[in-house]
């Protein structure tokens, strides 16, 4: 490494527009690399040089670590992913594992005496604080620093603990998330899958759903798990696959219980004042939903207007394939026409709409009948401007206790071939504005 070469902690203290906050650390005594340390929108970083590098929400929870060349995932629930980058063949591939209870432990255990040390060093005048240059930047002060260090320290194993303890109370089985939902304050209204099934054959559990009485205390105990780390997302996932069903009145109750502790701006409405006054205020975009059977019942356009009033901006739709052989394998048997219909009333309302669909569904055998049917179908929806087609990999979405019913698993490259072909046969949407993106749930870590 030259001599001129610069750490991301201090491009960062320098360049780290984003982080309104900012200071640099550097020790005293002994040569070293420039700590960085800075708060932005509702997080805050620590960059010891060009590594480790460490995000926490504002209650000191770490989230994201990036330590011995392996990115690090701290859930909500409190367990731990390592992701590693490793080679298959030509390729560098991402994966990811999660870790034991112990070796989460220790990890854990590792990023509060990294916290413990800086604040040893602040006491202890071992490192000299180094304010940023840029006239922009405000320098964070070193007192300010050292709360929000022992902040972090106080998440020992038996804050930890807790935590897993309040989600495991707040939460019941985790439903599918759309991909523009994976960092979405989830809202469990109804849990579980009443039919018995999931989207693409992911794993279903019991159908239950929450009284208005027990979704309004489901969302405050969201509200309370999540503590500050809310000021982080801007979407609210309103759960589970089957709430779609649900009589618009029940939808509404939910919607305003959510409401009055996530409260919802919807861009559209915004003028520029409003933007000014809300970048310091608890506010979402919107709620989104998902779905994945098209029967009745489910709102019409006239209910759709209703909630939409209320606050849902998007409904993501689950659709396995447009081949209904293929759709059977996953107990899907829904009509094209009631898919076009559910489309047409939403966009009617002036919802926003994605559309999921599989790569690899229908396997070997049906591969070809699956890709033309699909993209037909999809072409023929009333989608168009801010719309989206995801394809994901059915191997991510299956579960273990559903069968491919005789059908051959569509292994790579043939696999890599039906994304393409899918891709290709969709191409004609982007005239319309519609988005069609792959997606692997693998590699959303970031």
């Amino acid at each position: 490494m030259g001599q001129d070469h610069q750490t991301e902690a201090a491009c960062l203290l320098e360049q780290g527009a984003s982080y309104h906050r900012r200071i640099g650390l550097k020790p005293v005594a002994a040569p070293g690399d420039l700590i960085f340390a800075g708060f932005k929108q509702g997080a805050f970083s620590l960059y010891l040089g060009d590594a480790p590098i460490y995000h926490f929400d504002l209650d000191g929870r770490w989230q994201r670590a990036f330590v011995d060349s392996t990115h690090y995932l701290k859930g909500l629930d409190a367990t731990v992913q390592a992701i590693d980058r490793v080679r298959e063949g030509p390729n560098l591939v991402l994966k990811r594992t999660t870790l034991t209870d112990a070796a989460a432990g220790d990890f854990d255990a590792r990023v509060r005496s990294m916290a413990l040390e800086l604040i040893a060093g602040l006491i202890g005048a071992r490192l000299r604080p180094v304010e940023p240059t840029s006239s922009k930047a405000q320098p964070l002060e070193t007192g300010a620093l050292r709360a929000f260090l022992e902040r972090i320290s106080s998440w020992d194993y038996s804050a930890w603990r807790g935590q897993r303890e309040r989600y495991r109370a707040a939460y019941g089985p985790l439903p599918f998330l759309p991909p523009e939902c994976t960092n979405a304050i989830v809202l469990q209204a109804t849990l579980g899958q009443a039919r018995g099934v999931g989207f693409g054959g992911s794993t279903a559990a019991v159908g239950l759903v929450r009284s208005r009485a027990e979704f309004a205390k489901h969302v405050h105990d969201v509200a309370g798990l999540w503590g500050r780390r809310l000021l982080q997302s801007r979407a609210i996932f309103l759960a589970g696959n089957d709430v779609l069903h649900k009589p618009v009145g029940d939808l509404l109750a939910f919607l305003s219980a959510a409401g009055e502790i996530f409260p919802v701006e919807p861009k559209a409405r915004r003028g520029t004042a409003d933007r000014a006054a809300l970048e310091h205020k608890l506010h979402f975009d919107g709620v989104h939903a998902f779905v994945d059977h098209f029967d009745l019942p489910r709102p019409d356009t006239a209910g759709w207007r209703e909630l939409a009033a209320r606050g849902l901006v998007r409904i993501s739709l689950g659709v396995e394939s447009g081949d209904p052989a293929v759709r059977g394998v996953y107990r899907k048997s829904w009509d094209n026409a009631e898919l076009r219909a559910t489309v047409s009333e939403a966009k009617a309302a002036g919802l926003g709409v994605s559309v999921l669909t599989l790569v690899g569904a229908g396997g070997v055998e049906r591969a070809l009948g699956h890709v033309e049917q699909t993209s037909r179908l999809i072409d023929s929806l009333e989608l168009g401007a801010g719309d989206f087609v995801f394809l994901l990999d059915e191997n991510e979405v299956r579960g273990a206790d559903i069968g491919l019913n005789g059908l051959t698993l569509l292994e790579r490259p043939a696999w890599s071939q039906q994304q393409t072909k899918l891709k290709d046969a969709l191409a004609s949407l982007k005239k319309r504005g519609v988005k069609v993106l792959p997606y692997t749930m693998e590699k959303q870590w970031t």
